[in-house]
């Protein structure tokens, strides 16, 4: 076979990026941030963020892109910069800052900062305070009220999601895979079942208490774990939907050390991550988390009963979290105020009374 035989059936390839490289390029103007120079940085950027790994291990960096850094640290609430490393403002120089920083900005301690230098980029880290009450960077931005800061901000959603930010008030949800787009974005379901734990709390308390439930829930969906939650209503203790697991002896109240800490005892600031932690540790078993409308933590590691027709159901479709997933939202309204799912491969989604 001659080359030009070759070349003849050689396939045409389509490519989506040049409407990425569009959209980015409108984000720059609406920022402040430069224009076609940092396009093709700024897109490789979002590219490979939306399924960013390092030995096979998904990682969540939050990174954010603007022009000074000393205000830019300011509104975003962030300390002690440290600067890793230079260089132009190419994807080259993006997938270098991102294989030296990615790896230190897990669990919301460590922040990935890109500085417009009139040399290229800068780049490096700079501390947050991961603390569960307190407000993330992201949501500083959202109520910056300075609109000459031109700063980005992106992180990862889920896979193939990446959420941006913009200090001048941008926001928008970013998809990079051909599925079809769900109305109801990731945050949204955290959302909704964050007011679900925390409905029958206190009205004086349920504002820091829903902040508390966000922000852990937030860092149990970027594990690999898939999640199953449901939320009892106010004083239940059980349902007869359980079948097995590991229902608390007494329901574990985390509303109390949040009314202390808030009260001013700043020594139950402890107590208030080690919460976290705990619920985070339990999300990530096999089987329930079961949670309660007045924001207590009722049991984990627990299983339900699924009746015999429903594996049977020639429409059903889904695995075995799926299946209790359905099962659960069917008791939804009755012995449930809630019910919450994640799929190992990121789907989403929460059910409510």
């Amino acid at each position: 076979m001659d080359r030009s035989s070759l070349i003849q059936g050689s396939p045409e390839v389509l490519s989506f990026r040049h409407l990425l490289t569009d959209a980015v390029q409108g984000v720059l103007r609406e920022t402040g941030l430069g224009g076609a120079d940092m396009a093709d940085a700024l897109g490789e950027l979002i590219v490979t963020l939306s399924r960013y790994r390092e030995e096979g291990e998904p990682l969540f960096p939050m990174v954010f892109l603007g022009d000074d850094l000393g205000p830019m640290l300011k509104m975003l609430g962030g300390e002690g910069p440290i600067a890793i490393g230079s260089g132009p403002r190419t994807k080259e120089t993006i997938q270098r800052a991102l294989k030296q920083c990615a790896p230190l900005g897990q669990g919301r301690w460590w922040a990935l900062y890109l500085w417009l230098v009139p040399e290229g980029l800068s780049y490096g880290i700079f501390r947050t305070d991961p603390f569960p009450l307190l407000e993330t960077p992201f949501e500083r931005m959202s109520r910056n009220a300075d609109r000459s800061l031109h700063v980005v901000g992106l992180l990862q959603l889920a896979e193939n999601v990446i959420e941006l930010r913009g200090a001048t008030g941008l926001h928008k949800h970013i998809y990079l895979s051909g599925a079809r787009v769900d109305p109801v974005t990731p945050t949204a379901t955290l959302d909704e079942l964050a007011q679900a734990v925390t409905e029958d709390v206190p009205a004086e308390l349920r504002n820091a208490a829903r902040d508390f439930y966000r922000h852990v829930l937030f860092e149990v969906i970027q594990s690999s774990h898939g999640t199953l939650v449901a939320v009892l209503p106010k004083a239940r203790g059980s349902s007869s939907l359980f079948v097995d697991g590991l229902l608390l002896p007494e329901p574990l109240d985390t509303i109390a050390p949040i009314a202390r800490f808030l009260a001013g005892s700043e020594t139950e600031a402890g107590t208030v991550r080690s919460m976290a932690q705990l619920l985070r540790g339990m999300m990530s078993t096999d089987g329930i988390t079961v949670l309660r409308s007045d924001g207590c933590i009722v049991g984990y590691n627990v299983f339900a009963r699924h009746p015999e027709t429903l594996s049977r159901t020639p429409q059903h479709t889904g695995g075995a979290r799926r299946r209790t997933f359905d099962v659960l939202c069917g008791a939804v309204g009755r012995d449930l105020a809630a019910a919450f799912f994640r799929s190992q491969d990121g789907a989403m989604a929460c059910r409510r009374g």
